[in-house]
């Protein structure tokens, strides 16, 4: 119940999502998903804590060290696509996964131009 109720104000930033995770639900292992991702633990630590943004080159890389689609839907929800929480069917999760990361190339393609 507090996580919805902190997930509705407007402060609930991504890097609350992740503290919320990792640190208090103990949801994720850092070292395990820090591995997985290919980054230095120090490095995801300091996302998690909010001492440096949290890279959204790294987006895909987070969501298939965790296998949750919980973060996709903290993008999504607020754009009305709310798809995301009925995939059950993990080969289907990995295809969301691929689209997310062809959606993150896409716009930071277009930050480009």
């Amino acid at each position: 119940m507090a996580n919805n109720n902190l997930k509705n104000t407007n402060k609930f930033t991504f890097q609350n999502l992740l503290y919320l995770n990792f640190v208090i639900k103990k949801k994720y292992r850092v070292d395990v998903c820090a591995e997985k991702m290919g980054v230095h633990i120090d490095s995801l630590y300091r996302w998690i804590r909010g001492e440096k943004p949290f890279p959204i080159d790294r987006f895909s890389d987070l969501v298939r060290a965790t296998e949750d689609l919980e973060l996709l839907e903290y993008f999504t929800d607020p754009c009305g696509y709310t798809l995301l929480n009925k995939i059950k069917n993990k080969k289907t999760a990995e295809t969301v996964i691929q689209i997310a990361k062809i959606m993150l190339s896409a716009t930071e393609l277009k930050k480009d131009e």
